[in-house]
């Protein structure tokens, strides 16, 4: 997390709160707002959500105790705020499909996860144009996995903190997330192949 100290944020706060926050908003404007992008594509909502995710997080920080990291923390108003966003839309179930495990033993599930033969098939529509497009085809709690995993490099503890759900299921959800970007990478591909 670039030069930004926890510890030294938190001092900071206790002296000058409205300083300290203005370095916060510094240093997770972006990436909260790439998040909240993944619930709805309108950069205006989205700004609205980060808006909304750093307004609780100035109310709540004279509550943080430290359990979490600061990340964490952050992340998880902003998995609250975009899960409150889907259910006024009417699109809650969105993100109850997180809540789902494809193993019943979560030990099984944990090690067969965990091979790197999935980043592989993953990569080949990371750097492309596509992923935008492609995002927009898979239900919202994967977005927000593939996101917090590949593009806020957040580790699997720190998602299950971020969603309050279990290591298993975090790593079930993220290997779903990932076979339905291929399975839309595939379909996208073959439908540009007989537009041709």
């Amino acid at each position: 997390m670039s030069d930004f100290n926890q510890k030294e944020f938190l001092r900071n706060y206790r002296h000058n709160p409205h300083r300290a926050f203005t370095q916060l908003m510094s240093e997770y404007r972006n990436r909260v707002y790439a998040f909240c992008l993944r619930v709805s594509s309108r950069r205006e909502d989205a700004e609205d959500l980060a808006q909304e995710v750093f307004i609780r997080s100035w109310k709540g920080l004279d509550r943080f105790r430290g359990d979490s990291s600061l990340t964490t923390w952050i992340y998880r108003i902003a998995w609250n705020v975009c899960a409150s966003h889907l259910d006024k839309k009417g699109r809650a179930k969105d993100m109850l499909s997180y809540q789902e495990s494809d193993c019943d033993d979560e030990e099984e599930s944990i090690g067969s996860y965990q091979s790197s033969q999935d980043d592989v098939g993953f990569k080949f529509v990371e750097d492309t144009q596509l992923l935008e497009v492609l995002f927009e085809r898979i239900p919202e709690a994967h977005k927000l996995i593939l996101t917090m995993y590949y593009l806020q490099e957040l580790t699997y503890e720190e998602i299950a903190e971020v969603t309050g759900r279990p290591m298993g299921s975090v790593k079930a959800t993220l290997h779903r997330a990932k076979a339905n970007l291929r399975e839309a990478a595939l379909k996208t591909d073959s439908s540009l192949r007989g537009a041709k």
